[in-house]
């Protein structure tokens, strides 16, 4: 019993994000006083690369809205466009000029995970 509670302990720990519920992005970004301050998971696109900084959308093209969300961290230059990917991070507001001036952004505690094939 006690070997059995330490695995799951430590699975546990070993992926905490899994335990989080997926967001859109505009969910999120519509109502960000909810969310600012708190570690994310949510799914969506890469709409353009920036200079140091990628906007994720709901939608795999299109305009740039306020609505998308930049988004920093390790592993952002992997992300293709087109392809549906889940984030997780941690949601401030500051710290960052966007291009679509969105006053948030996402700063990933876990690599970006791609979804299908």
């Amino acid at each position: 019993m006690k070997r059995t509670l330490l695995t799951l302990i430590a699975l546990a720990a070993a992926m905490p994000a899994l335990a989080l519920p997926l967001h859109r992005v505009g969910t999120v970004t519509w109502h960000p006083t909810r969310y600012s301050g708190k570690v994310v998971r949510m799914e969506g696109y890469l709409l353009r690369r920036e200079k140091g900084y990628i906007l994720f959308s709901d939608e795999p093209g299109g305009s740039v809205s306020s609505h998308d969300l930049p988004v920093i961290g390790t592993g952002i230059e992997t992300i293709r466009p087109k392809r549906k990917y889940i984030l997780t991070g941690l949601f401030v507001k500051g710290g960052l000029r966007a291009a679509n001036h969105n006053p948030y952004h996402l700063k990933l505690t876990a690599p970006p995970h791609r979804v299908g094939s």
